[in-house]
């Protein structure tokens, strides 16, 4: 899962919130890296922000692999960095820092980043293609679970399958810097488990295999509709035609 927005204006309270650690102390703070890996000193973190606020542009990004992988947080931060070099490295003004969370079950990567905003401006197709780039740079097809797989397939040792909704709904919460962000995952967590309570295993292992939209499904006929449909069954087919 990949989230990014952008404001105008410096990457001084995005820096803040990035360097928070909520899952200890109030003086704790998370390290924030360069594209070198490098871990920043304060002078430097301030001097990041300084530069956003000449360029008076920054843009958010979050980083949030499949929980079923279990990347540990060193994984997260080492594809986050590899993700970011293959697809800002060649800009010229583009700079950028990041740092892992770890205070929730599924490690995930902020990044700030700033330049001129023509090199950091996206549109759908962008973000879209950046997502499949996410993805591959941290081998989700291969480390993750096969949605359609059966659960009685799945290799043993799998992750833990976090609700998806629930973290979609966190990670937008992160995106608009809000520092009770954890209430919201707690929240659409709760909710998702309310509804699965009494719903036969097997229909819970049929939504988890479930990969297309309910409108895109086709209905079997109905008891009423029996007839019709054996005579449409008894009818010649038509040629595909380009119209069809």
């Amino acid at each position: 899962m990949l989230k990014t927005d952008y404001r105008e204006g410096g990457a001084g309270n995005l820096v803040d919130y990035i360097r928070r650690d909520r899952d200890q102390d109030a003086g704790a703070t998370v390290d924030l890296r360069n594209p070198a890996g490098r871990e920043l000193s304060d002078s430097k973190v301030n001097r990041f922000v300084d530069k956003s606020r000449e360029f008076g542009f920054q843009r958010h990004m979050i980083v949030s692999p499949d929980p079923t992988g279990q990347y540990s947080p060193e994984e997260v931060r080492a594809n986050t960095r590899d993700f970011m070099n293959s697809e800002f490295a060649q800009q010229p003004t583009t700079d950028y820092v990041y740092g892992v969370h770890r205070d929730t079950e599924f490690p995930h990567a902020h990044i700030a980043a700033t330049g001129e905003r023509a090199e950091l401006e996206m549109d759908r197709e962008d973000i879209r293609e950046l997502r499949e780039q996410a993805a591959t740079a941290y081998e989700e097809p291969s480390r993750t679970r096969d949605p359609t797989t059966a659960a009685r397939d799945a290799p043993e040792d799998i992750g833990r399958v976090v609700d998806e909704e629930a973290r979609e709904q966190y990670h937008e919460a992160e995106l608009s810097l809000n520092p009770e962000a954890e209430k919201a995952l707690k929240r659409a967590t709760e909710k998702s488990q309310q509804k699965d309570v009494g719903k036969p295993t097997a229909e819970k292992a049929s939504d988890e295999r479930q990969t297309e939209p309910l409108s895109e499904q086709r209905e079997e006929p109905r008891d009423a509709d029996a007839e019709a449909a054996l005579e449409r069954e008894q009818e010649p087919e038509r040629e595909v035609g380009w119209w069809q």
